[in-house]
């Protein structure tokens, strides 16, 4: 008897009366505690320490990497949020030297070249630093 023929002879009330498999996962119903903690900037070696320091749960910094990745293949793929950006007041010194240093021209000194080239010549150095 194969898998499909045993699913298909069982009756639906009885596959809706089958209770829940435990989860897998000694993280699993740690899950929301750990999003959110990873969403408030905590690295998952911060994570791992708050876990052993406050529930007595030993758990590697890499084991609460693979599952939370596990975990983010099953859901939508959303833009990562980022911590909002403080910005600078107006009259902020940094903003003024920002905008002096925007403001300054831009000056480019051409290298001097070493050598001269000349189609259908071989390299030559040049004399005078450059110049030819």
């Amino acid at each position: 008897m194969t898998s499909d023929s045993i699913v298909t002879s069982l009756p639906t009330s009885e596959i809706d009366n089958l209770p829940e498999k435990p989860p897998r996962s000694k993280l699993e119903p740690h899950r929301e505690l750990i999003r959110e903690l990873r969403r408030k900037g905590r690295t998952y070696r911060e994570v791992a320490h708050l876990f052993e320091e406050r529930l007595g749960l030993y758990v590697a910094p890499s084991t609460l990497h693979s599952f939370v990745k596990v975990r983010a293949k099953h859901r939508k793929r959303t833009q990562f949020e980022l911590p909002p950006i403080q910005l600078a007041t107006a009259d902020s010194p940094v903003l003024d030297r920002v905008s002096a240093f925007k403001a300054k021209p831009v000056v480019r000194t051409a290298k001097p070249t070493r050598f001269v080239f000349r189609e259908n010549e071989p390299l030559t150095l040049t004399n005078n630093g450059g110049e030819q």
